[in-house]
């Protein structure tokens, strides 16, 4: 009998994972990818991990990152001044002077906000939030004609800190096929007492400034940490990451997260001899000013393996933050079932799961491997205070110091994060429950064949989608039963086995799920960072409604028909292969 949970959570030490974040926010506390602080900080976790008993090394690859500098908001009317401000990563610089034009003022910055606004020619004033993220506003912007974007912080009105951060929409290094999506305006970042007063101006009338930007990007040789611990006997394994660059100061972003994801390798490898699948460790590079290149690089280098043995990857970014109280989950919908049996045995209470977001280097969506992020969250009344800081107002900027850290809050995140690692290196069947991702794919796919017409033939998908939901309803109590009979006798060589088949079938089709309910690009390829369809399920098929908008053009509708029935068609394959995989499966 293996150690129970509640044992291995006792043996993490969150003095331990303290003195990692005092050590980092001390001695490296801005990590910028490609420059000495962020190899010295390499060189640290590297070092840990090996004394920890992993096979570790650095991976070295080129990456494009960003080095922005100080930049200026001139503002020329109605009430001339200088604003200090930040180029955000990823920018293009403007003339030594500035660049000039009227200030539109936009709220989020959206794609609705622009509705019934004429953005051409103009700068955009937005605010910083996640509804939708800096990448997504700069691409927005952009296709709307502007000229340059202005971004107010968040936190309290009277919040000082000027934020940092980047507005490259590109996932990962760009390529001849999405070069032509890198940011060609200037973009800043000013403190939240300047833009308020900004914003009123633009509310009350026309309001004239320059932009002063300096920023740029170059490729550089990035070192990423990664430690193998080759422990299981499955030939799978997991994943656990976290992004080791920084802004400003660092503590919670992401300082903490590397201290977790240390503690979480020291416990587990104390424990080799108890884990079915290996471990791997990594600590991505030019997250921040390259926007999530190392964990793209890592897809793309490792795709062979990532393809055959991946099963779970848990990404940890920011957690024990002052302030935040219960934790909450991110994560794939297969997995939603098992968290809400693990919380409560890791913490004593629960909260729902919720769907896991293409952010924070998320770059496993195409391949299909189930994913889990999440962390201790601020109550919605201290969020709304501080007008959408889900990170704290010292979010990427020099207020995010070890005084924004909490200890207790940090072990609770701990502590659930081991609890997920643990469990899906040790459970002797997959902790996948299709019945949620059959369930939303039938809501998914009804609700845009409403909003379609008959000519994507969506109604035979939702058939087989719904042959699947039964499929998936049969599976899951026959995965059920057989880990109930590895509990009795887990030295069976026939039960043993039936485990590897089933485990084969579950991951064939995860991969053939995931792509399709998260994904629009598909398998090959990244989705731009904080892409608007992408807050749906199955958001290849988002636009399903232009068919009926285009009624009375049908050239145009042609086109998008065009588009739209080669997605269903996409979802059909997905569909129908994850229905006869399950059906294989429970006949066995």
């Amino acid at each position: 009998m293996g150690t129970e949970l509640r044992a291995i959570l006792d043996e993490a030490s969150v003095d331990r994972a303290w003195e990692h974040m005092e050590w980092m926010s001390r001695e490296v506390p801005e990590r910028i990818s490609g420059w000495p602080a962020a190899q010295q900080q390499a060189d640290y976790l590297t070092e840990r991990l090996r004394a920890y008993g992993l096979d570790a090394h650095q991976d070295k690859f080129l990456g494009v990152v960003s080095l922005p500098q100080r930049g200026a908001l001139v503002v020329t009317a109605p009430s001339p001044r200088t604003i200090e401000a930040m180029t955000f990563a990823h920018s293009t610089s403007t003339p030594p002077e500035g660049l000039e034009g009227e200030l539109l003022y936009l709220g989020s910055g959206g794609e609705g906000d622009y509705r019934g606004r004429d953005a051409q020619g103009k700068i955009v004033l937005a605010e910083l939030s996640y509804a939708p993220p800096r990448p997504e506003k700069m691409r927005i912007a952009t296709e709307h004609g502007a000229i340059g974007i202005i971004l107010i912080n968040w936190g309290d009105d009277d919040n000082p800190s000027i934020p940092m951060g980047t507005v490259k929409p590109v996932w990962g290094n760009p390529t001849v096929d999405d070069v032509h999506k890198m940011p060609n305006l200037p973009a800043i970042g000013i403190a939240r007492r300047d833009g308020v007063a900004l914003r009123e101006e633009c509310r009350r009338g026309r309001a004239l400034a320059r932009i002063v930007a300096k920023g740029g990007r170059e490729w550089r040789t990035l070192t990423q940490p990664h430690g193998v611990l080759g422990a299981g006997t499955t030939g799978d394994w997991i994943l656990v990451a976290d992004h080791m660059d920084s802004w400003g100061g660092g503590a919670t972003d992401n300082a903490s997260g590397n201290a977790v994801t240390l503690e979480i390798a020291r416990v587990l490898a104390a424990h080799r001899g108890e884990l079915l699948r290996d471990v791997q460790i990594a600590f991505w590079q030019a997250h921040e000013n390259g926007i999530m290149v190392g964990s793209t690089w890592f897809v793309d280098h490792y795709w062979d393996p990532i393809t055959r043995g991946l099963i779970g990857y848990l990404n940890i970014d920011s957690p024990g933050m002052r302030h935040a109280q219960h934790y909450e989950a991110t994560l794939s919908p297969e997995l939603w079932t098992w968290h809400r049996d693990v919380m409560p045995r890791a913490l004593g209470y629960g909260t729902e799961p919720r769907k896991l977001a293409k952010t924070g280097d998320q770059s496993f969506f195409g391949v299909g491997v189930a994913s889990i992020s999440g962390r201790s969250e601020f109550p919605p009344e201290l969020i709304k205070r501080w007008h959408g800081a889900i990170l704290g107002p010292w979010y990427q900027s020099t207020e995010d110091t070890m005084d924004v850290a909490d200890k207790t809050v940090l072990r609770q995140d701990l502590r659930i994060s081991l609890a997920y690692a643990w469990e899906l290196a040790t459970r002797p069947i997959l902790p996948y429950d299709f019945r949620e991702p059959a369930r939303i794919l039938v809501e998914a796919l009804d609700e845009y064949r409403r909003a379609a017409d008959d000519s994507l033939g969506l109604e035979a998908t939702i058939g087989l989608a719904r042959e699947f939901a039964a499929a998936a309803a049969r599976l899951y109590q026959q995965a059920n039963g057989l880990a109930a009979k590895l509990d009795r006798d887990g030295r069976s060589a026939g039960l043993k086995a039936e485990a590897a088949r089933m485990n084969a079938g579950l991951k064939r089709i995860s991969r053939a799920l995931i792509p399709v309910l998260g994904s629009v690009v598909g398998r090959y390829g990244q989705d731009t960072y904080g892409l608007s369809a992408l807050s749906r399920w199955v958001p290849s098929l988002a636009n399903a409604g232009v068919l009926r908008q285009h009624d009375e053009s049908p050239d145009v509708r042609m086109l998008w028909w065009g588009e739209l029935v080669r997605e269903r068609n996409r979802v059909t394959d997905a569909v129908t292969y994850a229905l006869e995989t399950a059906s294989d499966l429970a006949k066995a």
